[in-house]
C-alpha cells in the first residue's frame, strides 16, 4: 500500500468511526430507507467515495480497482448499510464498460456527486422489447436485487431479440414495484423488483451486454471479497479483545492454549484474505480475471464465515445474543457468502474456466 493509500484509509476509517458506529448501524437496520442520505452526501462531498473509481472526465477521482477495494474493505469493517456496493461496484462499473457515451456522460457525474444511486438486477427472468413508438419496455421479475429500495436508477439485465442487453429504468415509473425481501442480514437490504411493461432505455450496442455483465460481476465478486476481509479483520479484533479481558479461573481466557490456537488460526485466515485481495490484477483479460475472481471469492467467503463462527465460540454465551456486535458480523458473513452464489458454485465455475483454458 502506498503512502497516499494509507493516508486515505486512515481518513476514511476516522470518518466511518463517527458516521457509522454500531449504534447507528442498529438504528438504520430498522429505518425505512436502510441508510442515512445525509451521510451518503457527506461521503460524496467530503471524501469523494462514490466517484473513487470513476474517471476524472466524468467527475470522479480517477483511481482504480485497488482504491475501490480499499474503500469497501473499510465499509465492511463497520457493516455500513448504504447503497455503496450496488452503486459503485456494480452500477458505475457497468456504465463504464458499456459502449454508451451518452449514458456515461449523463449518469456517472451524478453517481460521483451522490445524487444518483443505482441497483443492478443480475438474477431473475426479465425480458425487454421495443414498443410501437420505438421506446423500450421491461417485463418480468428480478430477485435478490441489492439496495433496490434506495436506488434512484435501476440497471436491468434482460433478454431481447438481440441477445442480452442492459436497460435503464426509473424505479418511480409506472409498472415498477419494489418489494423488500426478508433477509438474514438486515444491514444489507435486498428486494424483489417486478416489471410490468415498465418504460426503459436500452444502453450500449444491441446484444453487447453478456460479456460486459460477466466481467462486471467478476469485479463485484472481488470487491465483495474485500468487504469480507474488512469484516473478518474487525471480527478478529473483537475476538482477541474479548480473549484478553474475559477471565475464567482467575486468568484471561486468551491464556488458555485452545483459545490461543483458535485466534492464531483465524489470524491466518484474515491475512490470507487480505493477501489474495491485494494481489488482484485488474489488467487481466476476461477469462484470466474470471479464474482470479472465483479463487478470491470462494476462499474469502468461507474464511469470513470461519472467523465470525469462531468469534461466536470464543465469546461464549454472549456471542449468540442479538445484542452483541459479533452477531451482526456473523449474519453479514453468511449472507455475503451466498450473494453471488456460494463457494461450491464458484469452484465449479472455476473448474470450467480452467478446463476451457487448456
Amino acid at each position: 500500500m502506498s503512502d497516499d493509500q494509507a493516508d486515505f484509509r486512515q481518513s476514511l476509517r476516522g470518518f466511518l468511526a463517527k458516521a457509522s458506529p454500531e449504534s447507528e448501524v442498529r438504528r438504520l437496520m430498522e429505518a425505512p430507507a436502510g441508510f442515512d442520505p445525509a451521510v451518503w452526501q457527506r461521503m460524496a462531498v467530503e471524501l469523494g467515495l462514490p466517484g473513487v473509481a470513476i474517471p476524472e472526465a466524468y467527475g470522479g477521482q480517477g483511481f482504480g480497482g485497488a482504491e475501490l477495494r480499499l474503500v469497501v474493505e473499510e465499509l465492511g469493517r463497520v457493516l455500513y448499510g448504504g447503497p455503496y456496493f450496488a452503486t459503485v461496484a456494480l452500477g458505475a462499473e457497468l456504465l463504464l464498460r458499456l459502449d454508451d457515451e451518452q449514458a456515461r456522460a449523463d449518469v456517472l457525474p451524478r453517481i460521483a456527486d451522490g445524487s444518483v444511486r443505482t441497483a443492478v438486477s443480475l438474477r431473475g427472468d426479465l425480458r425487454a422489447r421495443a414498443g410501437e413508438d420505438g421506446t423500450w419496455v421491461v417485463d418480468g421479475t428480478a430477485t435478490h436485487v441489492v439496495d433496490a429500495e434506495a436506488a434512484t436508477l435501476l440497471l436491468v439485465v434482460a433478454e431481447t431479440v438481440d441477445g442480452v442487453d442492459v436497460l435503464a429504468v426509473d424505479p418511480a415509473e409506472a409498472g415498477v414495484t419494489v418489494q423488500p425481501s426478508s433477509v438474514l442480514d438486515p444491514t444489507r437490504r435486498q428486494a424483489v423488483v417486478c416489471f410490468g411493461s415498465a418504460p426503459a432505455r436500452r444502453l450500449g450496442r444491441p446484444g453487447q451486454a453478456a460479456a460486459v455483465v460477466a466481467r462486471v460481476r467478476d469485479q463485484a465478486m472481488v470487491a465483495l471479497a474485500a468487504e469480507q476481509t474488512g469484516g473478518a479483520a474487525r471480527a478478529l479484533e473483537l475476538m482477541v479483545e474479548h480473549a484478553l479481558t474475559r477471565e475464567q479461573f482467575g486468568r484471561p481466557v486468551g491464556g488458555f492454549q485452545a483459545i490461543k490456537h483458535l485466534c492464531a488460526e483465524r489470524l491466518l485466515d484474515v491475512e490470507s484474505m487480505r493477501s489474495l485481495v491485494h494481489a488482484v490484477d485488474d489488467t487481466l483479460d476476461d477469462d484470466a480475471f474470471a479464474v482470479q475472481a472465483r479463487t478470491v471469492r470462494s476462499f474469502c467467503s468461507e474464511a469470513y464465515f470461519r472467523v465470525t463462527a469462531t468469534a461466536v465460540q470464543v465469546h461464549g454465551g454472549i456471542g449468540f445474543t442479538w445484542e452483541h456486535p459479533i452477531g451482526l458480523y456473523f449474519k453479514r458473513a453468511k449472507s455475503s457468502e451466498l450473494l453471488f452464489d456460494g463457494p461450491a458454485t464458484q469452484r465449479e465455475e472455476l473448474i470450467d474456466h480452467l478446463l476451457a483454458a487448456r
